[in-house]
């Protein structure tokens, strides 16, 4: 249902735009035979999340809002043929991936989409606010970051990374912004972070906006925009000069108040009335003041100087007050890591408890110089000046200390800190203490080799069933046809090659598992992907698994062989197991798995790829994480130690992957052999 909004007039001052309005004309009315772009025949498909309300959103089975009437104003201006698809903002943007979609409607910007979409001028602006229940407003300000309150907030979000930093806070996570409305309405929430005009609209829906307070203590701006495919040149330029030509005529403004109770604006209209006001009587009194006595005209000349000047300083104040007390509060203390933050002169400006307890030697060190704190200042040697000079970001970075005999492990960040004028005014570095998370992920590289020792064993008494049963006929056969020479041929040549091959079975088995110093060498490639396939070729004709096998001739590494044994075998296993979840979707589908080698200028390059069930970008993301898993009976660390052995041996690894599709991973090593070669390492 539509309503009527009040709102902000422009007043006269609306001739003034139109006729500008008319000047402008040609860019606007006629810009698309100025471009020379026809696309009267394209049909445009346009997602948006119709839970976005008074935006977005479906009411008895119409869609409408605010973002709805400016893109259909848009394609009128252009005579484009548009198709509205309702569908959540994630499904949305998969499908503009696959180009199933040309636009995306109430967009936030995403940096990651910058390459695949054009981002319109903003359609809409407002602010993320904390919205309190009004019986509640005390007693949440002044306990937020002490006690354990829930809060609600929209997954994937800018305000979701600031509520992770709330000291004490847990939060409920939602898909959209009505559904974060819920959760509090709902009272599975004590306090939400949302979208003001969406939450303005519940509440005046409902009739309960005296029930609730959007309270300062966190406020953020939001814009919303049209995403475009960069399929369709011209077409930003016409999206943008629609909004631009609505704006200046003054039927943006209409629409807007059409649709938003803003309640924002309403306040800042009464100030500006008032502002008006005392406006119009301090003139009265100046006029006055000027009649009587001109003499007086220099010193209010030199009071309102006065007073901008102490305007100015109240507003630096005000960022100065800001950045101390609301960074330092609301995310240093309630961080777990360390976190130093210093200038460009390397003088520590904030330093939060946990760095104050392991790298402050117990005691606050700001205004002291950061390169005196042992070992930050080994860790900020070779990247700080690309940090200060360049912007440069260097994030997961490992450090090694040993102290009374005892290694310490520590991740650390350090990034460029921008003031209010996006100048680099000095630098942050946050540390995280990951001794624990090493000792974890040793405790699961074992446990994984242990289960691919399982899957090994079987699969090699898979394998000596063949050769057995080849001598077990023969020896059956003996008694009949011991006279026979042709017989006695056979069995002489046949029964001692399976032998061979069956304690050549044995002999692999008991050097995968024989434990063995770390010994670096130069390992064929081809002999390596020989290796680990033949012990998994029963499992794999048996799961109708076809294999493929390309590796260039003369390709080596230098690394761990047994190591890289083992990393090998983890990929294989997890290619089974993605093929066999893809099985239980697409029985009928042909099954692959590849193997691939070859040189890359000084780099040599091994690929595995298999046509099993892929992966999401959120799954690729999170594919190296311990314990993370998505397979009904995966135990999540078998891709994370494969990371850790091909680190350990200096390799770099690569991933490709598309949900039911399949995946490839590749793994780089530097050609051998180097100085290393033929070296022990313990």
């Amino acid at each position: 249902m539509l309503m009527e909004r009040g709102g902000i007039r422009l007043g006269r001052w609306r001739t003034v735009f139109i006729a500008f309005f008319f000047l402008a004309l040609p860019l606007g009315t006629f810009g698309q035979s100025l471009y020379g772009i026809d696309y009267s025949d394209e049909v445009f498909r346009v997602g948006f999340d119709p839970n976005l309300p008074p935006y977005q959103y479906i009411e008895e089975g119409r869609y409408q809002g605010f973002n709805l009437d400016l893109m259909r104003r848009i394609a009128e201006e252009y005579d484009l043929n548009i198709e509205l698809v309702p569908l959540p903002l994630n499904e949305a943007l998969v499908r503009f991936e696959r180009k199933e979609l040309d636009m995306v409607l109430g967009i936030r910007f995403i940096r990651n989409m910058e390459e695949t979409m054009d981002f319109s001028d903003s359609l809409v602006q407002s602010t993320v606010s904390l919205i309190i229940p009004e019986n509640r407003e005390l007693e949440i300000k002044e306990k937020l970051n002490m006690e354990p309150f829930i809060i609600s907030v929209e997954w994937d979000s800018p305000e979701y990374e600031f509520v992770k930093n709330i000291k004490k806070a847990n939060y409920n996570l939602a898909f959209n912004q009505e559904n974060v409305i819920e959760l509090l309405l709902m009272g599975r929430a004590d306090v939400m972070i949302g979208v003001r005009h969406v939450a303005e609209y519940t509440f005046d829906k409902y009739d309960i906006e005296q029930d609730y307070v959007i309270s300062n203590l966190y406020e953020s701006p939001v814009d919303y925009y049209v995403g475009l495919s960069k399929d369709y040149p011209g077409l930003l330029t016409m999206v943008n000069n629609t909004l631009r030509d609505m704006k200046i005529s003054g039927e943006y403004e209409d629409i807007y108040n059409r649709w938003i109770n803003d309640k924002n604006l309403e306040r800042q209209k009464i100030i500006v009335e008032y502002l008006v006001v005392v406006l119009l009587t301090a003139l009265g009194v100046l006029f006055v003041i000027a009649v009587l006595n001109r003499q007086l005209k220099k010193r209010i000349l030199d009071k309102t100087e006065e007073l901008r000047l102490t305007n100015q300083e109240l507003e630096e104040k005000i960022i100065e007050i800001w950045q101390s007390n609301d960074l330092k509060n609301l995310i240093l203390e309630s961080s777990p890591r360390a976190i130093i933050i210093f200038d460009t002169g390397g003088v520590i400006m904030m330093m939060n408890e946990m760095a104050v307890k392991h790298f402050g030697e117990g005691r606050n060190r700001e205004g002291e110089k950061v390169f005196a704190l042992d070992p930050v200042n080994r860790m900020l040697e070779n990247c700080l000046e690309g940090v200060l000079d360049r912007g440069e970001r260097f994030m997961g970075e490992e450090f090694d200390q040993v102290i009374a005999g005892q290694t310490y492990a520590y991740r650390y960040a350090l990034y460029p800190l921008y003031n209010y004028l996006k100048v680099i005014d000095g630098a942050i570095l946050t540390i995280e203490d990951i001794t624990e998370e090493r000792v974890v992920r040793a405790e699961a590289e074992e446990r994984n080799k242990h289960l691919a020792m399982t899957r090994l064993i079987a699969s090699i008494a898979h394998e000596i069933r063949n050769p057995l049963t080849s001598i077990k006929t023969y020896i059956e056969l003996l008694p009949r046809k011991i006279d026979n020479e042709k017989f006695k041929d056979q069995i002489a040549t046949v029964v001692p090659k399976e032998v061979d091959r069956v304690d050549r079975l044995i002999q692999q088995l008991i050097d995968y598992s024989k434990p063995r110093d770390r010994h670096i060498r130069e390992i064929e490639v081809r002999e390596l992907v020989d290796y680990c396939l033949f012990l998994f070729q029963p499992l794999l004709e048996d799961q109708g698994i076809a294999t493929e096998r390309e590796i260039e001739e003369d390709l080596a590494i230098v690394a761990d062989s047994d190591q890289m044994r083992q990393a090998l075998i983890n990929l294989i296993v997890n290619s089974m197991d993605a093929i066999r979840e893809m099985k239980l979707e697409d029985p009928d589908r042909d099954y692959r798995l590849s193997l691939r080698g070859c040189r890359e200028g000084s780099r040599i390059k091994i690929a595995v790829e298999d046509n099993g069930i892929g992966m999401t970008r959120e799954e690729q993301m999170n594919v190296f994480e311990l314990f993370y898993t998505t397979k009904s009976r995966g135990s999540g660390i078998g891709l994370p130690l494969f990371k850790e052995l091909i680190e350990k041996n200096q390799g770099r690894i690569g991933i490709s992957s598309e949900k039911y599709e399949g995946t490839c991973i590749t793994v780089e090593f530097e050609g051998g052999p180097h100085e290393g070669k033929d070296s022990d390492h313990r």
